[in-house]
């Protein structure tokens, strides 16, 4: 027995030696551990002391007085004597490890979406932890091999061995039973993080039927006024370009002669003195055709010779068609020739009126009342076109598309795509100028590089044909500027990936009316049977989507894109299904559309390794998946010709990227890739079912397919930094 000594014990105690006694008996014994925590034994100490101290002041309770005071003197000083125990064992004893589930897990990038996928995931505890018995309880889905690091004993970061995360995958990493903080508490439930990694990079050109401007990198050069006394209040006042882009001719203030300036020196001319309206330039430019007083006249500018085609009626539309001149009246349109004039047709209602007539003689725009329709001279047949009380803008070059303030239409009448408001020019080299009161834009014809070119009041312009001169109305004074030179046009296969991109998003707002509008008759039906549907219901919601792959048949030029939809409820992504759309285009000023859609089956999470992205090219054909998996399974992933037989290939496998090189594809044929269920990760999980991605060889010349096969894995596509860094590993991996 140890020498207990407590002066407080002996001044309460008043030396008694039977009573010193007896608490150094009590000090000195061992007792089971009691299941206290700091906060109850403080608390319990704080009491006992009170009592204590207000028995030895006289302060005792009211029953005591019921009792005789020698009866109870022994018993009192017992009693004082065990509550003075009591305090030394509670202040003395440890704490026993708690049985109750108390640890939480956190971390930045729970809940995430977006998560740069080059980062070590990092996982923080409330309370200090045993490293083995944490790491081993750490389970990562997609199944992934990681290696661990801490810094101090809360904070664990989970690291990739590849060292990076896969793109466009929910990861869930769970804390198990199993992990045990270094007080002895183990976890008694399993603890989930989720996030979603961010995707892989894809081609981003500006096509969009209703795009928005970027701000521009260049200005306009050489802009200066060119006249003050430009007419702007009759439609009959169009410009007409000089074939070398120096001269440009136009109507003047009444009286509405034909007058000319030059763009070297500012010089002004008069050429026809009063009466003229509709100035058209023929297409090399030796003749200008145009209106004065009811008739046809047609100036031989090299000689200063007029020759002029007397007409019964007035016309209201001129067109150099190779050549020929055509014009259009209230009796029909008519064709000029040698020395006569010859009636194409005539009008197929008489109260039809002749508004334009396309530059390859083919078409003609008529007006009747506030209604237009597109003319066919060669069957006569005549197609509605635009909206009721649209008006003509433009033509393209080569006369198959027309444009009306609604939009951009072929030559059935069907819309192609839509353009934004303003005035519009299109230039031999399919450049369109866009003038408004608050700027002057360019954008291609097929709706790519929609751009500002200024700021500023640009009205009415007009292309030169050297498609970089253009002059514009501003006030009363007609100006001119050149443009910028177009940047390298988006190709196709980009056009085609940016209206998907589009078309996805409009589906994910829920907007069925703009989905609708990057369809055209046949997508639109494929949409219609529901299945797929085109604004999918129900739970789980639509939560995002990714490109799994793309192609362009180098055949016909269209374009086919593997699409997956991933659905979600209750913030945790559940399954997905992946959609085949075919896009096409009539030709290449046009804006592709989806022309086919076809749905896969719905594919549940957790079922195995699932492909994230398949990237095409004429000797390899890489595919990327989100689990780590065993090289000895890497066989599963084959190649197969259209008849079904293998197609040789050399095999590799790193870093979640399984290679089939050495290939010979043969632009346009069929092959089929196939992923057997034979194909394991790392836990052991087989594919649920075998997939098979159909596509054909692609060109050499395909932009896209040229690129070196390279995923966010790779080192060029790896970010140099994150929000967090894996720090130097201090246990071993697992």
């Amino acid at each position: 027995m140890s020498d207990f000594r407590d002066p407080e014990l002996d001044d309460l105690m008043q030396g008694d030696p039977e009573l010193l006694r007896i608490a150094r008996m009590l000090a000195s014994s061992k007792s089971p551990q009691a299941p206290l925590d700091d906060a109850f034994r403080a608390r319990l100490r704080r009491q006992l002391m009170d009592q204590a101290w207000d028995t030895v002041e006289g302060k005792r309770p009211w029953w005591s007085g019921f009792m005789a005071p020698q009866r109870v003197a022994w018993v009192g000083a017992a009693a004082v004597l065990v509550i003075a125990a009591t305090v030394v064992y509670t202040v003395t004893q440890p704490v026993a490890p708690s049985t109750t589930t108390f640890l939480q897990i956190s971390s930045p990038l729970a809940d995430q979406q977006d998560v740069a996928s080059v980062q070590a995931i990092p996982v923080k505890f409330n309370v200090p932890m045993d490293h083995p018995s944490t790491e081993a309880a750490v389970q990562v889905t997609p199944a992934t091999a990681v290696a661990f690091s801490w810094s101090g004993d809360q904070l664990l970061y989970v690291t990739p061995k590849s060292g990076d995360l896969a793109p466009n995958t929910q990861y869930q990493v769970t804390i198990g039973p199993g992990a045990k903080a270094q007080n002895g508490t183990a976890n008694s439930k399993p603890q989930t993080l989720t996030f979603v990694t961010a995707s892989t990079p894809t081609p981003s050109p500006s096509a969009s039927p209703t795009p928005s401007p970027s701000t521009p990198a260049t200005t306009l050069t050489g802009e200066r006024q060119l006249t003050t006394d430009y007419p702007t209040s009759d439609v009959n006042y169009p410009v007409a370009w000089s074939a070398d882009s120096r001269t440009v001719y136009f109507v003047g203030p009444s009286p509405r002669g034909l007058e000319s300036v030059s763009l070297s020196d500012g010089s002004k001319n008069t050429i026809v003195p009063d009466g003229v309206s509709i100035p058209t330039a023929s297409p090399v430019f030796n003749r200008l055709a145009y209106v004065r007083n009811g008739e046809i006249e047609i100036l031989d500018l090299a000689t200063g010779r007029t020759a002029q085609i007397a007409t019964s009626v007035a016309p209201t539309a001129l067109a150099w068609v190779r050549q020929q001149l055509y014009w259009g009246s209230a009796l029909g349109i008519f064709r000029a020739g040698v020395g006569e004039q010859t009636r194409v047709l005539t009008l197929p209602d008489p109260n039809d009126s002749v508004v334009s007539i396309a530059p390859d003689g083919n078409h003609a725009l008529l007006a009747n009342g506030q209604a237009l329709a597109i003319l066919d001279l060669s069957t006569q047949a005549t197609s509605n076109v635009g909206q009721a009380g649209d008006s003509f803008v433009a033509w393209s070059p080569d006369g198959t598309r027309l444009v009306l303030q609604s939009g951009i239409y072929d030559s059935t009448g069907h819309q192609v795509s839509g353009i934004p408001p303003g005035d519009v020019s299109w230039s031999r080299s399919n450049e369109i100028l866009i003038g408004s009161d608050t700027g002057i834009f360019e954008q291609a014809a097929d709706g790519s590089g929609y751009t500002e070119l200024e700021q500023g009041t640009f009205r009415s312009p007009a292309w030169a044909p050297d498609g970089s001169t253009f002059v514009f109305v501003r006030g009363s004074s007609l100006w001119v500027a050149t443009a910028p030179s177009a940047g390298k046009p988006s190709s196709g296969h980009e056009l085609a990936l940016q209206v998907v991109s589009d078309f996805m998003q409009a589906r994910l707002k829920g907007q069925d009316q703009r989905a609708a509008s990057f369809l055209d008759a046949k997508g639109q039906a494929a949409y219609a049977t529901g299945s797929p549907a085109l604004i999918p219901q129900g739970s789980p919601g639509l939560r995002r989507w990714y490109r799994v792959m793309s192609e362009v048949n180098p055949v016909d030029q269209s374009v086919r894109v593997v699409v997956r939809l991933i659905f979600a409820s209750g913030g945790v992504e559940r399954s997905s299904t992946e959609e085949t759309l075919t896009l096409v285009r009539a030709q290449a000023t046009d804006p592709y559309l989806i022309d086919n859609a076809t749905a896969g089956p719905q594919l549940q999470f957790g079922k195995g390794p699932q492909v994230i992205f398949v990237k095409l090219s004429p000797a390899k054909v890489a595919v990327l998946f989100d689990s780590d998996l065993l090289p000895t399974s890497v066989g599963s992933v084959t190649l197969q010709d259209d008849q079904g037989k293998p197609v040789a290939a050399k095999v590799d496998y790193s870093d979640r990227i399984v290679t089939l090189s050495n290939l010979q594809l043969v632009p346009g044929a069929h092959y089929r890739l196939v992923v057997l269920p034979g194909l394991q990760d790392v836990g052991n999980h087989n594919v649920a079912a075998e997939y098979d991605v159909d596509f054909v060889g692609p060109s050499a010349s395909d932009p896209i397919a040229a690129q070196q096969v390279q995923f966010p894995g790779g080192p060029a596509g790896r970010p140099t930094s994150g929000p967090f860094r894996t720090p130097s590993a201090s246990a071993p991996p697992a």
